[in-house]
């Protein structure tokens, strides 16, 4: 019996690629390592400051994953690897079935993506995919959010925070992106009203959900869970949900990650394929 994917259409597919790359729910739990004292801090900008040093860092990360996602009622189990070249590139491989369906590479400037199933390719850049999926993202967004960190570059004092028994709650009312890294207008209307759940012992995110002021309406909601030490703690498991866009949530889980290796980031277009038309 030959192989019939699910999905037939550019933009599921674009969803799935990008989604992997961006960002549903899946049980939260505390970071498995072994358990510093925990932090006592009361005032927003030590907590702040705390979640920032307990961020993930890296020059290169490569990972298997694997999960599902549903697209407006239609489930489609997914697998594949991904790499990234810190704040720089992110290159994705998404397989269903052990077929490759498409990949994908990112940088700030320019969405890159091979689409097997199709046999055709696009060239755009994050304004254009942001207008056609009814989105508003950026590449340092896409970044953080792979990783369970903070959103870079955006003002650091427009938190409040609240303090629970197990954990802290940093809350936004506005939070603006600074004007030395604002490449366009567009960017600097941009308003981020974000709310994020930290684990007091480790200050690593726990949950977050990030809107635009402008678009109140549409949210993303990310949960981060069992988080293994890879000089860092880093969330294995990562669960989206996108509301107010579609209806789209995912869940995925990484395995087999290599830190700081020596990484490529094969992306050759079949001179067969032709270039995709939206």
């Amino acid at each position: 019996m030959s192989f019939q994917p699910r999905f037939h259409f550019w933009k599921p597919i674009l969803f799935l690629a990008i989604v992997l790359l961006f960002f549903s729910a899946c049980k939260s739990r505390k970071p498995e390592t072994p358990k510093r004292s925990e932090v006592k801090l009361s005032r927003v900008d030590s907590v702040f400051n705390s979640m920032k040093a307990a961020e993930f860092e890296y020059e290169t990360l490569v990972a298997r994953f694997s999960g599902i996602y549903n697209y407006e009622g239609t489930k489609q189990n997914f697998n594949g690897q991904m790499r990234l070249l810190n704040d720089s590139l992110i290159w994705c491989s998404i397989t269903v079935m052990n077929i490759e369906v498409a990949r994908v590479m990112v940088t700030p400037d320019t969405v890159k993506m091979i689409n097997r199933l199709s046999r055709k390719y696009f060239l755009t850049d994050f304004r254009y995919i942001n207008y056609n999926l009814n989105t508003d993202i950026d590449f340092d967004m896409l970044q953080a959010l792979i990783l369970g960190n903070d959103i870079p570059y955006y003002e650091t004092d427009k938190f409040n925070l609240e303090i629970r028994p197990e954990f802290f709650v940093l809350n936004t009312i506005g939070r603006h992106k600074l004007k030395q890294y604002v490449k366009s207008d567009d960017d600097l209307s941009k308003v981020l009203i974000q709310k994020i759940k930290l684990d007091k012992s480790s200050l690593r995110i726990l949950e977050q959900d990030l809107k635009q002021v402008r678009n109140p309406n549409k949210k993303v909601e990310a949960v981060y869970s069992n988080f293994e030490n890879h000089a860092g703690l880093f969330p294995t498991e990562i669960a989206f949900k996108f509301i107010g866009v579609k209806e789209l949530s995912l869940d995925f889980k990484f395995t087999k990650i290599e830190k700081n290796t020596e990484v490529s980031f094969p992306f050759k277009i079949p001179e067969s394929y032709t270039l995709q038309t939206f």
